[in-house]
């Protein structure tokens, strides 16, 4: 994303234009997907019902002290172990869902047909809105249309088109959303620095750790994204000591995000902060760390379930290698990332489409993947073509392996054997 000479920037209609398609695309395929299940899809006993549990809290379906989804304490009481960042980002969504059931007689219970289709579109939004800022981004410093194919192989040919179809409740579209926007405001503080800027930049900062603690790492980008270590924390400094009432308004925001949830923690544990799963016994092994497993293991490896990660990783490390600006940090904060999850106990990340550990972190790879695309409108026709057919492909088989999925395609009866028989169905339909 450094600053080059381009073609004079269009008009913001082609980002309408990709962001409604994608939105539409999406909610239609939620909608489609999952018509056999629309009576579980918020009460499913997952991830994604404790993500959502805060908000039909709030018109007293369930008590706050008392979610239905959580784990039991010593001391009796029980503790949701997870925190309110997704319930944050689907507010608006469930207000309106809110108001629509009222308005057509359907139960105000965060739960019937309205809230349902409240929580696709949530998700679809989220999506359509990540992709759109990161074309805006990304097109600083590659063509439009590369940008643009950027924006749609993330939606279509990686693991993030699953969470945004099938499981829309879980965290990993809204933490995708975040990244996007963290990627964008730097971006544009980078070109033009404003309050208005900032503000967005430490707001979704503290939302996006609230979301997810591990998301800190993806901090390091909009710390540092732009020159040397020295030379990055001075400018930040500068942005401060120039916009010192947008500075304050961001990081309020990101206080009010964040004061329930402490309550929530401290009025339940006696503790300001806590590290929930470990209530559960669940924590890492540093020492061991299943690194290749993460990327290669018939269970959820990363490049085996979205193999274009394995091509943008390769573009990455040769970027690295040669010193582009940014590469290296990218490089570095997917490494903590990897090193984090291989140490997480259960490395696979049990019951879902591949190792969704990453997909929120699309948003930082969608750079070299940039790269890629547009070093491939470099060469020959004969070699684009093939290129296209192939990412094509990607798409399709990816899309068809998501509708395909049905848990558990992990655990002991989880073989090479059975995931080569699921590609070639996917593949011949």
């Amino acid at each position: 994303m450094e600053h080059q000479a381009t073609h004079a920037l269009p008009s913001g209609k082609i980002g309408v234009s990709l962001g409604t398609g994608l939105f539409l695309i999406t909610f239609l395929l939620a909608w489609w997907g999952n018509a056999h299940r629309l009576d579980e899809v918020l009460v499913h006993k997952s991830d994604q019902w404790g993500y959502y549990q805060y908000l039909p809290a709030l018109i007293g379906t369930h008590e706050w002290l008392e979610l239905p989804y959580a784990t039991q304490l010593e001391h009796g009481r029980t503790l949701s172990i997870f925190s309110s960042g997704v319930a944050w980002l689907q507010a608006p969504f469930f207000g309106t869902a809110c108001l629509a059931a009222s308005l057509t007689g359907a139960a105000v219970d965060g739960y019937s047909m309205p809230f349902v289709l409240a929580q696709f579109v949530a998700a679809a939004f989220y999506l359509a809105l990540g992709c759109v800022l990161l074309m805006h981004a990304l097109r600083r410093s590659v063509p439009l249309v590369s940008a643009i194919m950027v924006a749609l192989l993330i939606a279509g040919a990686t693991n993030l088109h699953f969470y945004a179809v099938y499981d829309t409740g879980m965290s990993h579209v809204y933490a995708f959303f975040l990244i996007a926007s963290l990627v964008y405001f730097t971006v544009r503080m980078q070109e033009a620095p404003r309050g208005s800027w900032l503000i967005g930049l430490l707001a979704c900062a503290g939302l996006l750790v609230l979301v997810r603690q591990l998301n800190a790492i993806a901090l390091l980008f909009p710390l540092l994204y732009g020159s040397n270590v020295r030379n990055a924390l001075l400018q930040r400094v500068g942005w401060v000591k120039q916009f010192p009432l947008a500075t304050a308004v961001g990081v309020l925001l990101a206080m009010v995000h964040w004061m329930p949830q402490v309550m929530y923690w401290k009025h339940v544990t006696g503790q300001w902060f806590v590290f929930t799963y470990g209530k559960k016994g669940e924590g890492f092994d540093w020492l061991h760390p299943h690194l290749l497993d993460v990327l290669a293991s018939h269970q959820n490896g990363w490049f085996v379930y979205t193999p274009l990660m394995l091509v943008v990783m390769g573009v990455l490390l040769w970027h690295a290698w040669k010193g582009t600006p940014n590469a290296r940090l990218i490089l570095t904060i997917w490494t903590l990332v990897w090193y984090t999850y291989a140490s997480w106990w259960c490395w696979w990340l049990g019951g879902s489409f591949g190792h969704r550990g990453f997909i929120e972190y699309y948003a930082l790879l969608a750079l070299p993947l940039a790269w890629g695309v547009n070093h491939l409108f470099q060469r020959p026709r004969w070699v684009q073509e093939v290129a296209w057919v192939g990412m094509a492909l990607l798409v399709f088989v990816n899309m068809r392996m998501s509708r395909i999925y049905q848990w558990p395609w992990e655990g002991q009866d989880w073989t090479w054997a059975k995931l080569a028989e699921n590609y070639l169905r996917a593949l011949l339909g």
